[in-house]
């Protein structure tokens, strides 16, 4: 199966319904899917077989999606690449996820246009990714140089079950209208794709300050919001006296989410934010729809059709995360990892540490894992580890978040120098030219030494943000 056919079915049902709306743009369904058609017979004469790793680096808009689905069109695997990539990290993804091509919004080296706005490189591979059989749709690059798993790989098939799952909770149907927020580089596949399954309206929001936010939900009358902790703390700071009356449901996800945003947004507008769990390599897992007030700090019971246990808890109950369910990703894509030597006895492993309760809610306790959580994008220590100790003047380096009332995290470091002194005069800028700005330390802390655990001599992370 392929995920065009899906949207094909939607468009069947809804010709005429409006699919996005992008400044004060409507795109109805046909004109999407006739967007798609045109972008898929212009890419097809390049000669990328199927089964090509294409990069995609566009911003939030309508041309995102119809690339998205132009290339599964043409049975080509879509490789998210964030727009703020600087040359450097654009090479590595490229090369990490043997991409035959990117295509983006601004010219590239050695792009050429496809059209006024879309412009794609190629590159020479020495042989074509081999996708081991599967009929992957997805590959999202996950970490930096110094993390084996770079690449989440997903089928169709895979996409669909999670689609599925994730709509048995969420309940999006043509009727809502979804204001949208959050990049696409790091969110598509239950949110877009799902919306899109269901004949929803997407009303892409240009500017997330709260003011024209808030006009959007209530020019465009939205009934769903999906964002991360940090837009909602926006929301909960405007004083303009704005209602969201047309709002059914908002979602919380991406990091864990504030005690204080969760009551300042229930104060301000009288609805209740739903804290989620969404994991790149299982989807959408749990959603706590059935007491977001009471347990505002649990992501919730697991969705139907997922199970989750708690391996190995100690006297308070908390353990290692462990889920089983459809949607399971299939392969780590660089180095390739089939999803049967991912499972363990068919479970996947977290690496969460949580506990569930008497009646069956999760709550997240700290994470092993280091990702951090800024205002909706993820930030993976390791990669950003990798460019502060190439740095002459640094020996070794940890990077963290810290907590931010607004942001979720910003990301900090510690550095050790390579001698007593070495400069670090420069560093800022020597970051700028190798990382994207987001990702970029706010602080450095120079330390004597990285804390590392006993046992492995690893970097110990701390825990997770609450």
């Amino acid at each position: 199966m392929n995920l065009i056919d899906l949207l094909d079915d939607s468009t069947r049902r809804h010709p005429q319904k409006t699919a996005f709306v992008e400044d004060i743009t409507a795109v109805s369904y046909a004109m999407l899917v006739e967007k798609i058609d045109s972008l898929a017979e212009q890419l097809r004469p390049l000669g990328l077989p199927p089964g090509a790793r294409v990069g995609l680096c566009f911003p939030n808009c309508v041309n995102y999606v119809a690339l998205t689905y132009a290339l599964w069109k043409i049975q080509a695997v879509v490789v998210p690449v964030p727009t703020e990539c600087p040359p450097e990290e654009l090479h590595e993804i490229a090369t990490g996820m043997e991409l035959s091509a990117i295509l983006s919004q601004k010219p590239l080296a050695h792009s050429t246009p496809l059209t006024p706005d879309v412009f794609l490189a190629r590159f020479s591979l020495a042989h074509p990714a081999d996708n081991h059989g599967l009929n992957l749709a997805f590959i999202r690059f996950t970490s930096g140089t110094t993390n084996a798993r770079k690449g989440v790989a997903l089928s169709h098939e895979t996409i669909r079950d999670r689609v599925l799952a994730a709509n048995s909770a969420l309940g999006i149907t043509a009727a809502d209208t979804v204001i949208w927020c959050l990049p696409m580089a790091h969110h598509f596949l239950i949110t877009i794709v799902l919306y899109l399954n269901v004949g929803a309206t997407v009303v892409l929001a240009r500017h997330v300050t709260a003011r024209p936010f808030l006009e959007a939900i209530n020019r465009w009358h939205g009934t769903v919001l999906y964002a991360a902790p940090f837009h909602f703390s926006l929301l909960a700071r405007d004083h303009s006296g704005a209602q969201i009356d047309s709002v059914r449901l908002a979602v919380s996800t991406t990091c864990a989410l504030p005690q204080a945003v969760a009551e300042e947004f229930f104060q301000r507008f009288n609805r209740p934010l739903v804290p989620a769990l969404g994991i790149i390599e299982l989807g959408l897992v749990a959603l706590n729809t059935a007491d977001p007030r009471g347990r505002w700090n649990s992501v919730g019971r697991p969705l139907a059709d997922f199970r989750v246990q708690i391996l190995s808890p100690d006297e308070h109950g908390i353990g290692e995360v462990a889920v089983s369910g459809p949607g399971i990703c299939d392969a780590y894509a660089a180095p390739w990892q089939a999803r049967e030597n991912i499972l363990r006895d068919g479970w996947f492993i977290t690496g969460d540490l949580g506990r569930i309760d008497a009646e069956g809610f999760l709550f997240l306790i700290s994470r092993k894992t280091a990702v951090i959580n800024l205002a909706g994008r993820k930030v993976f220590p390791e990669e950003i580890e990798a460019v502060l100790d190439r740095h002459p003047a640094i020996r070794e380096s940890r990077v963290f978040g810290r907590a931010h009332p607004h942001l979720g995290e910003v990301v900090e470091a510690e550095i050790v120098l390579a001698a007593p002194d070495a400069s670090i005069e420069n560093l800022s800028h020597y970051c700028r030219e190798h990382l994207a700005a987001y990702k970029i330390p706010t602080r450095f802390h120079v330390v004597p030494a990285v804390p590392r655990t006993p046992t492995t001599g690893k970097i110990r992370r701390p825990p997770a943000v609450a």
